[in-house]
């Protein structure tokens, strides 16, 4: 036993390293900020300053970044706590425990300016477990140990993390100025930080507040089929949807996100950074490629009522083979069908 405790400690220690000599690679995870649509902790930081000494110096950094390709894993935490729906009732879902019910891996390519984000069903369980992946956040509150399973599951190593709660959601799409996306169903749904309905209409071109994209992001009871599969395809669209957003926006305001981001997310990537690497983005917006897409999510209930998915490692094996040579994963999984 007290040899494997020092190996384990060899291997954490071994982690730590790794994951310093990558902070630089880091940095360019910025640009998908706004794609954590759901849920993780506050920050608080002080905000960067934002007038135009910085930003060139910002922008003059980005040559001293490393420019390999890396992944980054976004949370959406799914505690109440912080809001009107609040009770600290341990009988009561998400009340003391929270769970990571959202979760894009994304892989970023500073060289080729691509983005890729992949689903990560929340309900998968691995073989041999008989927890579902999104339970990895419920024991101890570390987004470290959701990055971990999330490697089990996809076998890429991922350099870092970005999670959010429902009210650091909705003040970080408010501080970028709402976020525009097609609605395919009308939808109503209590706000977490208020505990009243809020509707979101279905149309083209919605333009949605903080309150609202949360809605959108919530909502899965009111579809028929793949319930959960349908959100996380409405998640992905709200992350395209703000990276766009960003990409568009002038140096002085792209610098501005970033104290945002500092302010309403936990990651564990240097701030610094990811300003001079989100400039190096929104200079370059012309060539920026998104791909969006979902890994497998076909499920069953178990013996005890719950639904799982199982970790089909073949499937995710084809999958990640074309998200980590940076090729369109598009079609891999077949996206699930609204049904009216």
């Amino acid at each position: 036993m007290g040899e494997d405790k020092h190996i384990q400690e060899e291997q954490a220690q071994e982690k730590r390293r790794r994951s310093s000599t990558h902070n630089a690679i880091l940095a360019v995870v910025w640009v998908a900020v706004f794609a954590v649509a759901f849920i993780g902790l506050v920050c608080g930081l002080d905000q960067l300053a934002a007038d135009d000494e910085e930003v060139e110096t910002l922008s003059a950094s980005v040559e001293e970044v490393e420019q390999e390709p890396f992944y980054v894993l976004l949370i959406g935490s799914d505690s109440r706590k912080g809001t009107a729906l609040y009770t600290g009732k341990a009988s009561e879902h998400a009340q003391l425990d929270q769970h990571s019910d959202i979760m894009t891996l994304m892989r970023v390519d500073p060289t080729t300016y691509t983005i890729t984000l992949v689903t990560v069903p929340r309900d998968t369980q691995l073989e041999g477990r008989s927890d579902r992946i999104n339970d990895a956040l419920a024991e101890n509150n570390d987004p470290a140990e959701v990055v971990e399973v999330v490697e089990t599951l996809t076998g890429v190593t991922i350099e870092g993390y970005m999670m959010t709660t429902f009210t650091g959601y909705e003040d970080l799409i408010d501080a970028l100025g709402g976020v525009t996306v097609d609605i395919p169903r009308t939808i109503t749904v209590p706000d977490p930080s208020t505990a009243d309905n809020v509707t979101v209409e279905k149309g083209d071109n919605q333009t949605l507040d903080g309150s609202e994209a949360l809605v959108f992001a919530r909502a899965r009871k009111e579809y028929v089929d793949d319930q959960d599969a349908i959100r996380q395809t409405n998640v992905r669209t709200l992350e395209i949807a703000m990276i766009e957003k960003v990409l568009n926006q002038n140096d002085l305001d792209a610098n501005k996100s970033v104290a945002d981001l500092e302010e309403f997310t936990t990651t564990n990537l240097p701030v610094e950074d990811m300003a001079a690497l989100v400039l190096d983005f929104v200079n370059h917006k012309d060539e920026v490629t998104i791909y969006s897409c979902t890994g497998p999510y076909d499920g069953g209930e178990n013996k005890d009522g719950l639904w799982v998915i199982d970790q089909d490692s073949d499937t995710w094996a084809e999958l990640m083979a074309l998200v980590d040579s940076g090729e369109d994963p598009t079609g891999v999984v077949e996206e699930p069908k609204l049904k009216n």
